[in-house]
C-alpha cells in the first residue's frame, strides 16, 4: 500500500509491506496445538495410573489348594442359606455333616475339620502345613481364610488376622 505525504521540504513516499494472508502459521499453530493436547493427555493417563498392589494370594497356591477354595466359597453360601432356614444352632460339624450333607464336610477330608468356636472351621491339610478356616459368626460378613504355614492352630477367630483373606479373590 502505498501513502503520500506532504513535507514541506520535499515529498517523500513510504512504503508498507502488507503479507498476504496464505496460512504459513497457521499449520505450525494447528501443531503445537495437536502436541499440547497429545502431551496433556499422556500426563493425564501417567498421572492416574494405579501403583502396583501385591500379587493375588490365590495364585500361589496349587491346584488341589485352589478346588478347595472355590468348594469353601460355594459351601459358605450354601451355610449361609441354610443358617437362615435353620438357626445358629445348625453350625456344628455335626449339623453340617448330618444334615446338610455338604460334599466339603461329608468326604474323606472331613476328619480334617476341626471346630475353632462357634461358627468357625479349621481345615489342617493333610501331609501339608498348609490351612483354610472358615468363619460363619453370626453377625460377621462370612470369611475365608488361608495360611501357607500352620504354626499352631488358632484357638479363635480372632487370632486369623495375620491369615490371608481369600474370599475377596473369587
Amino acid at each position: 500500500m502505498l501513502s503520500s505525504r506532504s513535507n514541506s521540504s520535499a515529498d517523500a513516499v513510504e512504503v508498507e509491506v502488507v503479507r498476504p494472508d496464505d496460512g504459513r502459521l497457521e499449520s505450525v499453530w494447528v501443531a503445537l496445538f495437536i502436541a499440547a493436547v497429545v502431551l496433556l493427555g499422556a500426563l493425564g493417563i501417567w498421572a492416574r495410573q494405579t501403583p502396583a498392589t501385591l500379587a493375588d494370594p490365590s495364585a500361589s497356591l496349587t491346584t488341589a489348594e485352589r478346588q478347595l477354595l472355590l468348594e469353601l466359597s460355594i459351601a459358605a453360601d450354601e451355610i449361609e442359606f441354610m443358617q437362615g432356614l435353620l438357626g445358629e444352632e445348625a453350625l456344628t460339624l455335626g449339623n453340617l455333616t448330618q444334615q446338610a450333607l455338604l460334599p466339603l464336610f461329608v468326604g474323606q477330608d472331613f476328619q480334617a475339620w476341626q471346630t475353632i468356636e462357634q461358627g468357625c472351621f479349621l481345615l489342617a491339610q493333610p501331609n501339608t502345613s498348609t490351612a483354610f478356616a472358615l468363619s460363619l459368626q453370626a453377625g460377621a460378613a462370612t470369611a475365608i481364610f488361608y495360611t501357607p504355614e500352620l504354626v499352631h492352630p488358632p484357638h479363635t477367630c480372632n487370632e486369623l488376622s495375620g491369615w490371608l483373606r481369600m474370599d475377596n479373590n473369587l
